[in-house]
């Protein structure tokens, strides 16, 4: 496989033209006297566009296209830099205007100064300008040639399509599986047999599943995982997904964290082994060990992991997944406790490809002329289902028999079985749109077998830009259209254990996404050589505590994204900071369980960063400088359990779309002015707080600066409500008008019980009324509600709840419909 350079390529220069094309539009007091220079800019990206296909097509034989390609990718970075230097520098403008404080401070830098700003934009622009006319100007040399496109089908098609909602979920669904039945009665009979489940040599019985990659070994661990025979059977279930790296200290982490369904801190093994120990203690376990890979000189760390998990009750089990025969043999040490996975029947696979290739909502194509060669086609997948499935979500939406029929006659079927599966992964990969290509790809920063939501990685595309404007689509919308599209092509997988809509990607198809990713991607993982190549765009690393060298620094200079990892450090990880705020060019920053206190004012230097995410981290206080990230569009802090204040300038970061607070129980109020933020599309969490100091409620936010917040979707907690004074106030909130809300909580603090009693009802029946929610609503919780009667007028308009909890309620006595 080749990494996609030409792909990167043509979306950056889409793009780049995309943006100059409406740089005109925006009245930029910066561009003064560049206006030749970025006409002359767009021409020239459009004179290369044209020569791109040529290009992709020569680049193969020819090492000076692809040179070319290179030197054309650094020029598109530069001037996507550059355009959004400008917009950044407009924004922090117009913050300047709006406090004398910044005004004075923007003077007397010369970061911000506005005159010696323009200057530095302007020699950028002239320096950019002069590279793009000569990379233009090689296009002749390179003979280059504006070609028209052509394909070796006739299959016009948007990739983007997908079936319905209904018919898509059938993925979910164990019934897209096919011809497993028998072997999973198999490993349930096994597993949950009271002869096969003692103990021998004072070790726990292993079983093993083992085969080559793609024969859908995890499918049949997670058919048995949630069988209802093995729920009756044991006391206890827990999954962990292993991958290469087995590290026995992070085994056991995991599994204590999913029996108390929280994070574990410890991080010395002995102190790991007595509190599994303890846990597991008398109780029937099943304990899953998602593919494992342990080799002949480690065996040491299975056994130490194996005697820790000998303390449960007799006929407790582990169940192992792994492509390695030797892992199987030096784990699951009974013969007939090893199952080799075998391949699909012949029927069983084209019953797997018929039910996804000709599903509700394909259109044209003669099926009867399409299943002959289908057959064809599944008979050259070998039986491996993972190929079936792929290619048969592939084929939906190809209804040329000219495009079947190059599929059946296709060369990749020429190659190893072993093989197979990666080529048939990269074909579809090759039929995706170059925008769902780069959505694809970029996922690979994510560890092996890490649990992805629809909504985190739709804000990651968001902020990196990969999502093109389609008319007037809201990105959300259409980043959503992108991931049901690559969860039908199975490009995601829904997670084996997930109880919240969390899905992973095969191994084989984090390989793939690793690989087409090439130098635009550095992964760092403890074991492994660190090599950096110039010009990486994107780093993932396990070892946040990993130290650069400056060489390695100087490097990394063009960063815009950075993602770190626990690898395994506990709960909380320690990251050297101060080395990322030298990224400027930063769009994404994902420190997630970070052990951070406060952000160093640094972080204004980050003034391209649209994604900032802090969840589950130590932060205490985010410094008052974060206002300077004027782009920042997700401020993620959820489950921040220490954060005690946000940003008193808060309300000055515009362009902020998404703060999650969820959890953030420490924070007693949010900052005067959050009503500003008018493109707030996420607000977790609300805290009311009243102080018995009038001066100090002038800089707390009150109910009513949720009056005009009506973009707010998803989950919304309102916390503090005692502090409401009455129906009015209550109503200001406008909670009715906030249509995409789906759950909303309303909470009077536990404090009220200390109220003198006369205090205790007053408002408490007024207020709920006035907090009427969205007719759309689907989930409504009240929590400790001190009235005697729950009945507001607004309780029969909610038509479409299917969820309402009421949680200590303690003084009342009736709930009624008005």
């Amino acid at each position: 496989m080749v990494p996609e350079v030409y792909v990167g390529v043509a979306v950056l220069v889409k793009e780049v033209v995309r943006i100059l094309g409406s740089v005109a539009n925006q009245e930029f007091t910066l561009l003064r006297g560049l206006e030749d220079d970025i006409s002359s800019l767009k021409d020239d990206f459009e004179q290369i566009q044209a020569v791109l296909r040529d290009a992709e097509e020569k680049r193969v034989k020819n090492n000076a296209v692809e040179v070319w390609l290179k030197r054309l990718r650094s020029a598109s970075l530069e001037v996507e830099n550059v355009l959004d230097e400008i917009s950044t520098e407009a924004l922090l403008q117009s913050l300047h205007k709006k406090q004398v404080e910044f005004r004075v401070r923007a003077f007397f830098s010369s970061n911000q100064n506005k005159y010696m700003t323009r200057v530095r934009i302007a020699h950028k622009v002239k320096d950019i300008k002069s590279k793009l006319d000569v990379i233009n100007s090689e296009r002749f040399n390179l003979d280059l040639t504006p070609l028209v496109p052509t394909s070796h089908v006739d299959d016009t098609e948007d990739v983007g399509q997908m079936p319905d909602r209904e018919t898509s979920s059938v993925i979910h669904d164990t019934s897209v599986i096919m011809g497993r039945n028998e072997e999973r009665d198999m490993v349930i009979g096994d597993i949950c047999n009271k002869d096969i489940g003692k103990h021998e040599n004072g070790e726990v019985p292993v079983y093993g599943i083992w085969g080559m990659g793609g024969l859908g070994k995890t499918t049949l661990a997670q058919l048995v995982y949630n069988h209802e025979t093995v729920n009756q059977y044991f006391d206890l279930k827990c999954w962990v997904y292993v991958s290469e790296n087995f590290q026995v200290k992070e085994i056991m982490r995991k599994i204590i964290e999913l029996i108390d369904n929280c994070g574990c801190i410890d991080t010395q093994l002995e102190k790991l082994q007595v509190s599994l120990r303890n846990k597991l203690r008398g109780k029937k376990f099943l304990v899953v060990l998602d593919d494992v890979w342990v080799e002949e000189n480690e065996k040491a760390k299975w056994e130490e992991l194996s005697k820790t998990l000998t303390c449960g009750a007799e006929e407790s089990i582990v169940v192992m997944t792994t492509r390695s025969q030797t892992t199987t043999r030096i784990m699951a040490k009974v013969p007939e406790l090893q199952h080799k996975l075998g391949c699909l029947s012949e029927e069983d696979a084209w019953l797997l490809f018929k039910k996804l290739a000709f599903a509700q909502g394909r259109e044209g194509g003669d099926i009867s002329e399409l299943e002959p060669i289908g057959r064809e086609i599944v008979g050259k997948c070998k039986g491996l289902p993972l190929a079936v499935k792929t290619l048969g979500s592939l084929m939906w939406s190809k209804s040329s028999t000219n495009y079947w029929q190059y599929v059946k006659d296709n060369n990749l079927w020429e190659l190893e079985e072993i093989h197979v599966v990666p080529a048939i992964l990269k074909l579809s990969y090759d039929n995706l749109l170059p925008h769902l290509k780069r959505c694809f790809a970029y996922c690979c920063l994510f560890p092996k077998g890490y649990a992805m939501t629809k909504d985190e990685l739709t804000m990651l595309w968001v902020a990196n830009g990969f999502i093109p404007p389609k008319g007037g689509n809201n990105l959300y919308m259409l980043g959503e259209e992108i991931f049901n599209c690559l969860v039908w092509r199975s490009f995601f997988i829904v997670k084996a254990d997930s109880k919240d809509d969390e899905y992973v990607m095969h191994d084989l198809m984090h390989d793939m996404a690793r690989h087409v990713m090439g130098d635009d991607c550095l992964v760092i993982e403890p074991g492994k050589e660190v090599i950096i190549p110039n010009g990486v765009l994107h780093l993932s690393s396990s070892c946040p505590d990993y130290q650069f060298s400056p060489q390695e620094l100087g490097k990394l200079a063009s960063l815009r994204s950075v993602f770190m990892f626990q690898g395994g450090h506990g709960h909380w990880y320690k990251c050297n900071i101060s080395q990322i705020f030298n990224h400027v060019q930063l769009r994404v920053l994902y420190l997630r369980g970070v052990n951070l206190n406060t952000l160093p004012e640094l972080v204004c230097k980050l003034k391209h960063l649209r994604y900032l995410n802090l969840s589950d981290s130590s932060i205490e206080v985010l410094c008052e400088s974060i206002i300077y990230l004027q782009n920042l569009q997700m401020l993620l802090l959820k489950h921040c359990g220490r954060l005690k204040k946000l940003p008193k300038g808060l309300r000055y970061m515009r362009n902020l779309q998404h703060l999650d607070i969820t959890g953030c129980y420490c924070l007693s109020h949010l900052p005067c002015g959050i009503k500003e933020l008018s493109s707030l599309r996420t607000l977790s969490f609300f805290p009311l707080h009243k102080s018995i100091f009038p001066f100090l409620n002038k800089s707390v936010a009150k109910i009513g600066e949720l009056g005009s917040l009506n973009l707010l979707e998803g989950n919304l907690k309102i916390r503090g409500l005692e502090s409401v004074g009455g129906l009015s106030e209550a109503k200001s909130a406008n909670l009715k008008c906030k249509t995409n809300l789906s759950a909303l909580a309303l909470d009077w603090s536990k404090s009220v019980f200390s109220m003198p009693l006369q205090q205790k009802f007053i408002h408490y029946e007024e207020v709920l009324e006035g907090l009427e929610p969205t007719s759309s609503l689907k989930e409504l919780s009240i929590w400790n509600y001190m009235g005697k009667i729950i009945s507001p007028s607004w309780m029969t308009n909610l038509k479409n709840l299917v969820e309402i909890t009421f949680f200590w309620c303690l003084e009342c006595w009736e709930i009624t419909q008005s």
